[in-house]
């Protein structure tokens, strides 16, 4: 009797079927995985709380204090370049932190991007002030100075505080000390004595000066908390202070007086001089010699004199450590080399949370969108399985002609990896800094950008300004990093330089060129991988015919370069058939930056040789590679038990018949029943 299995008129062997189920259950899934982030700029050192999506309502809104918070994003290089600053920001005013506080948020963290949208951060870095008891919800005040240095932010932060205080908002702290600068008619200072202090320390300066509240924020927390019976007061040098100030005898520069009441006891500081740290050690001092007066006890004057380590306006210097030099190999990872994980974890951070983390997307936003997600569709050097993720994105995109919430993409992404199983790898490979805050993204959506441009070049499709149009709308509407956005405009002239491209190789030169000029302004900048410092691409090592006759300055690189040769090396570095498989399985073992694929180092003891010949020879290496240790692992536990379960079916259904009736299975029957034995037992 014949044995067999009918499948869509496929006629499958008992045997053949295990077969069939293992096909079945072969994982598909793109795995590509999600995070363009590099390590958290700040640590609880920092003297800046560390927010996230689940700590941030509860410790910013309904506060009993103001907070001004940094939302960056942990990839951009200009929150790099800011990290230092803020930090110093935040240390000099953590003796502020009774009324107003410092945090900051990482945006580039999946885990908080829904509260950055919720906020609305479409660029990094942005500062926000809250005030006391923000309401959910309240969306903060935003920053708008370009002036990102200490100074500067303090600035913006006194004027926050004083305008809530002189708008006598509801919400401006009610045991704040005053940054108001007091009223004075004659020889009287309004409300000055309201709370009954036994004595009064002027600070008089000019109206913009921001010197004396720096000092009574400085030392209101420890005034209050030691319950000091002193108060201390802005005078502005003005109309209305002159009588007052020529009963202090005081000449009408900045100054500081401390009187009682009546004006019995007055103490003018003629020798203090009028910057932050003279005036509070000055104040302080005079809190001494004045501590019978004031009924300070020695424990309270001790507690006064201590200077706590989070109170120095220093920062510290980071821990020096060796520098570490690349060798040549981890260099050509770095420079000289394009992995096709890298490329598409790039393209999927930037639709999941670059555009995702906008609340809503419509109008020239949308228009952008689209004609991102259809260069994608189009010219990316795709496998089978991101080919038709782009295509369901296109599509889907599509879909939406008047507004898309950024919600329902991130929600369309999350079911869309659920049913397919896109998924991103969990690190990069080609554009692995030598620290986290280095390489990641930005050298992944660069590298992007540079294969949409050759693999159009190669296809010779559409219009040759397609994706250099949509490159340019896409960094002004999604990408994070504002100052790099403003920097690459202004690289393109607005946009003017697009219009000299007349072919495919004059798009592929002009994203080269810009790229180039990129590095040579972020050459030596904080933001800078200093193992692999930014320099002209390509060298002369790796493209001796790219060189003309000029020297080589950067600073002219249309004219430095043959134009020709450059295009024929870019085609063979960023072309598809030329990517790097490696990183699509979980024994990636590169590390790097991605810029271009590049001939690999040849080792021979400890000297490396350059493999010319790969830049004459395809890559036979398939990107198709669908397994990994334990997917293989479980595919022969499922055989083995399919195949038993198979083969225990065949032997009770149909063989067993079979073997019954042999003629072994006769005689031994027979045997048996001629025992006299048995039925005697």
């Amino acid at each position: 009797m014949a044995s067999s299995f009918l499948l869509t008129g496929v006629v499958l062997s008992p045997l053949q079927l295990p077969l069939l189920l293992i096909f079945l259950l072969l994982p598909s899934s793109l795995e590509v995985s999600l995070g363009g982030g590099g390590t958290p700029l700040y640590n609880q050192d920092d003297k800046i709380l560390i927010l996230n999506s689940k700590n941030f309502q509860p410790n910013i809104c309904s506060s009993s204090k103001a907070w001004v918070v940094e939302f960056y994003s942990s990839w951009c290089g200009h929150c790099i370049h800011f990290a230092p600053t803020f930090k110093e920001f935040a240390t000099d005013v953590f003796a502020w932190r009774d009324v107003i506080s410092v945090a900051a948020i990482d945006c580039a963290m999946e885990e908080n991007m829904p509260t950055c949208r919720e906020y609305e951060v479409m660029g990094y870095p942005i500062l926000k002030f809250f005030t006391p008891n923000t309401p959910t919800g309240d969306m903060g005040i935003e920053r708008l100075s370009k002036d990102n240095t200490v100074p500067a932010i303090k600035k913006d932060m006194i004027e926050f505080i004083t305008d809530l205080q002189f708008k006598k908002s509801e919400k401006a702290g009610q045991n704040w000390p005053s940054l108001v600068p007091a009223s004075v008619n004659g020889l009287e200072i309004i409300h000055i004595w309201d709370q009954n202090p036994t004595l009064a320390v002027l600070l008089i300066e000019e109206a913009n000066s921001t010197t004396g509240s720096e000092v009574i924020l400085d030392l209101s927390s420890t005034v209050t908390k030691l319950k000091v019976p002193l108060v201390m007061a802005k005078i502005e040098i003005n109309a209305e202070s002159d009588q007052l100030l020529q009963k202090l005898t005081v000449p009408k520069q900045p100054s500081l007086v401390a009187i009682s009441r009546d004006f019995s006891t007055l103490e003018v500081f003629p020798s203090t001089a009028a910057t932050r740290a003279g005036w509070t050690g000055a104040i302080k001092d005079f809190i001494w010699r004045k501590s019978s007066e004031l009924s300070l006890n020695i424990q309270m004057l001790a507690d006064l004199s201590q200077k706590k380590p989070e109170d120095s306006l220093n920062v510290q210097p980071l821990n020096s450590k060796a520098q570490k030099t690349a060798t040549r190999k981890e260099l050509i990872n770095r420079r000289y080399k394009v992995f096709t994980s890298d490329l598409e974890k790039a393209v999927i951070y930037s639709i999941s949370h670059e555009v995702a983390q906008h609340s809503s997307i419509s109008g020239h936003t949308l228009q952008t969108l689209l004609q991102y997600v259809t260069v994608l569709e189009k010219f990316f050097p795709a496998r089978i399985e991101m080919s038709v993720f782009l295509r369901d994105l296109h599509s889907w995109v599509n879909m939406h002609q008047d507004t898309i919430r950024g919600e329902d993409l991130s929600s369309w992404m999350e079911s869309y990896q659920g049913r397919h199983g896109i998924r991103a790898s969990k690190d990069w490979v080609g554009c692995r800094g030598s620290e986290d805050q280095f390489g990641g993204y930005p050298c992944g959506l660069w590298s992007v950008w540079h294969a949409l441009t050759i693999n159009q070049a190669n296809l010779a499709e559409g219009d040759p300004k397609e994706v250099m149009n949509a490159m340019k709308s896409f960094i002004q509407e999604f990408f994070g990093c504002r100052d790099c956005a403003r920097h690459f405009d202004q690289a393109i002239e607005g946009g003017k330089a697009l219009d000299e491209i007349e072919n495919y190789n004059d798009a592929v030169l002009l994203l080269w060129k810009t790229h180039n000029r990129a590095n040579f302004r972020l050459a030596g900048d904080i933001s800078e991988d200093p193992v692999f410092p930014k320099l002209v691409f390509p060298s002369k090592e790796f493209c001796s015919g790219c060189y003309g006759n000029e020297a080589l300055t950067g600073s002219n690189l249309w004219d430095e370069f043959d134009r020709i040769k450059v295009v024929e090396f870019l085609k063979n570095l960023y072309s598809k058939d030329k990517l790097s498989s490696q990183g699509l399985t979980s024994d990636s073992t590169a590390a790097g930056h991605a810029l271009a694929v590049a001939p690999l180092a040849q080792i021979d003891g400890n000297f490396e040789h350059l493999d010319v010949s790969n830049f004459n020879k395809k890559d036979f290496s398939t990107s198709f590679v669908f397994f990994n240790g334990a997917d293989i692992s479980i595919c022969f536990l499922l055989w083995f038990v399919c195949a038993l379960l198979l083969l225990l079916i065949y032997l009770k259904f149909i063989a067993g018949k079979k073997f019954s009736n042999s003629h072994f299975f006769s005689n031994l029957k027979r045997k048996t029943s001629m025992n006299p034995l048995l039925g005697k037992v």
